[in-house]
């Protein structure tokens, strides 16, 4: 049998482990056609979640169309645009009928069509030479309204943050919510992992998107989901573990979705060789910190002594009482001031996120600092 833990894709089928709950209330969400903001920390399993959601609709709900679009990456409203026109052809497999329908109903810009290799289904790509983003966006919106007409939609803007950092983004945000107002038979997912900018977008009065969506953090996947779902993966290799060496994995990589199924991808390969035993978690752990030296000390040579003595100071006190006189005596940082920018900057480039404290997002980096970060 192959190696059946995937920590490099998305997670669906029998790799995807519980979530039943979220998976429920998104539906509920969906079929309510009510816009909803999936947040949570970076490889969490959020778009895996989607995806299975997608996946359990097409098996048992083929009534309602899914489509997914990932931001990641778009620098602009055009390239936002140009994104969601070529997955149009996810709502109208059809080629002949989807080609009908985007000639009744574009005006003013012209676009053009590719075969996407593997399916074979149309890619649109807009053309902007002689028309504005807000144009096209009018008619793209347009579109989704008169697929929404037909059957209930469902629309995941994953990594939706990466709108916020677009040059016109006030524009754009208010001219993208006066359209999606008006979608009632279309559920918006806005799922993304950078909290700061998120909770700005929809919980700051002054932007458009002000209120417009429930806010459904991702929660850790608890350690009686994940011990049952490891042991049948275990079995069906004729790889048995206990459920006390289960938990301590769980545990020991706390309950993180990606870092358990990587660790385990590894696990399974070490079995195949060798029999549990205690030095089990560490040596493996140690082998995959070791892989990821050079890009941690790449990152640490990096930074300024201040945002290193910073995350030495969080290491030191868990990511609280960070301001405590005698923390800052301890990692040698003259002024609470000091802190608070490196906290800041540090946040920026997505090393730390605050939930309650200030945690390191990256585990394995986390546990390569407190081997290798001397000050």
């Amino acid at each position: 049998m192959n190696n059946p833990f995937n920590y490099s894709n998305f997670v669906t089928g029998r790799c995807f482990c519980n979530r039943k709950t979220e998976q429920e209330d998104l539906m509920e969400f969906i079929r309510s056609s009510q816009n909803v903001l999936l947040y949570s920390h970076r490889r969490t399993g959020k778009s895996s979640l989607i995806k299975q959601v997608f996946l359990n609709i097409k098996q048992n709900s083929p009534e309602i169309g899914t489509l997914y679009i990932d931001l990641y990456g778009t620098t602009s409203e055009k390239e936002f645009i140009t994104r969601i026109f070529q997955q149009l052809s996810v709502l109208e497999t059809n080629t002949d009928k989807l080609l009908k329908l985007l000639k009744n109903s574009i005006e003013k810009f012209s676009f053009q069509i590719s075969v996407e290799p593997g399916t074979n289904l149309p890619a649109i790509t807009p053309l902007f030479r002689s028309a504005d983003e807000n144009l096209v966006l009018k008619n793209l919106m347009g579109l989704l309204k008169k697929f929404s007409k037909k059957r209930k939609i469902v629309i995941a803007l994953d990594e939706f943050q990466e709108v916020a950092k677009y040059a016109n983004a006030d524009l754009f945000e208010k001219n993208l919510r006066s359209y999606i107002q008006q979608h009632s038979n279309i559920c918006y997912i806005f799922s993304g992992s950078q909290q700061h900018l998120l909770t700005a977008m929809f919980q700051s009065q002054s932007r458009a998107f002000y209120q417009q969506a429930a806010s459904y953090p991702l929660q850790q996947i608890k350690t009686a989901h994940y011990i049952p779902w490891m042991g049948k993966m275990f079995d069906k290799g004729n790889l048995s573990i206990n459920n006390r060496d289960l938990q301590a994995i769980v545990e020991h990589f706390e309950n993180h979705p990606m870092y358990i199924q990587l660790f385990c991808f590894f696990l399974w390969q070490e079995l195949q060789r060798n029999s549990w035993n205690d030095q089990t978690i560490n040596l493996i752990e140690r082998a995959m910190i070791d892989q990821k030296h050079l890009e941690y000390q790449t990152l640490w040579d990096n930074l300024s002594i201040n945002q290193k003595k910073t995350l030495k100071l969080i290491l030191i006190n868990e990511g609280q009482n960070l301001f405590a006189a005698e923390a800052l005596i301890a990692v040698n940082i003259k002024t609470a001031s000091i802190v608070t920018r490196c906290l800041k900057t540090l946040s920026e480039k997505e090393i730390l996120v605050k939930n309650g404290k200030y945690i390191i997002q990256d585990l394995f980096l986390k546990k390569w600092l407190a081997l290798n970060a001397q000050l």
